[in-house]
């Protein structure tokens, strides 16, 4: 399946709050490389696309001469702006989404997108993107999951009751689908159908007060889509991360990924 998920401009209004602390972060140990992959230097423009609360845009500002940050939700802009101000002015944060991209942006040399691609018309946003990146440029989609081989015990409970109470958003269960169309089959149909992936595995330490805010982050687990059923949802997985902590602090086995796009 290749069509686009409709666009809901605010679907994230609820969960911007939470994103932060609630969503794994992309390893520092990623951005460098792909910074490297990418042949930053310093000296190029960066497009940061569905940014959210900048954590791609600001990793990177220190490896480009400026950048542009593209989202359509007000309040994930203005964590972005907080968070960015005086670590990266060379950042600018802008209302606006795949759908807005247009030659009048000038070109860059690389574009990124952080856990947003799948809310976005795909084939169009790659199609409006070859008119962006500069040759030698490229597109990189970021993501984290946990690897099945290295999961924590409480990990298992945890994402079973995360999958019953999100099963009931259309656009999930759509990208959960046997025909959803994935990512990399899309940039294979695309002018950027040169592809490489990067990915470092990390254990990190979290605390429990984190894993608890993970599902106020996903819009499917949002109170417009739960109603009650959010706070019954949280009563569940309380007991379940405190029966495995210790002093407040579960281990969690995260994998930043990156897909490098290039013509």
């Amino acid at each position: 399946m290749t069509d686009p998920i409709p666009f809901v401009p605010d679907r994230f209004r609820h969960a911007a709050a939470h994103y932060l602390t609630g969503r794994a972060a992309y390893s520092p140990r990623l951005i460098r490389r792909v910074a490297l992959a990418a042949g930053l230097d310093g000296t190029q423009r960066l497009l940061d696309l569905g940014c959210g609360p900048g954590q791609l845009s600001i990793a990177f500002a220190s490896w480009v001469a400026w950048g542009l940050a593209l989202d359509p939700e007000p309040e994930m802009l203005r964590i972005a702006s907080e968070l960015g101000a005086g670590i990266a002015p060379n950042i600018a944060f802008r209302n606006g989404s795949s759908y807005d991209l247009g030659d009048d942006m000038g070109q860059f040399r690389l574009a990124v997108i952080g856990r947003a691609f799948h809310w976005m018309d795909r084939a169009d946003t790659l199609r409006r993107l070859d008119t962006l990146i500069v040759p030698g440029g490229a597109v990189a989609l970021f993501g984290t999951s946990q690897p099945e081989s290295a999961s924590e015990p409480w990990m298992a409970d945890y994402q079973r009751l995360l999958d019953q109470y999100a099963q009931a958003d259309p656009a999930r269960a759509r990208r959960r689908s046997d025909d959803w169309v994935g990512h990399e089959a899309m940039l294979m149909q695309s002018a950027f159908a040169s592809i490489e992936r990067i990915s470092v595995v990390e254990r990190r330490r979290v605390p429990v007060d984190a894993l608890m805010m993970r599902p106020l982050s996903m819009s499917s687990l949002s109170r417009s889509h739960l109603g009650e059923r959010l706070d019954e949802l949280m009563s569940r997985l309380k007991p379940v991360l405190d029966a495995h902590a210790r002093d407040g602090w579960l281990d969690e086995w995260v994998e930043s990924t990156a897909v490098i796009a290039r013509r």
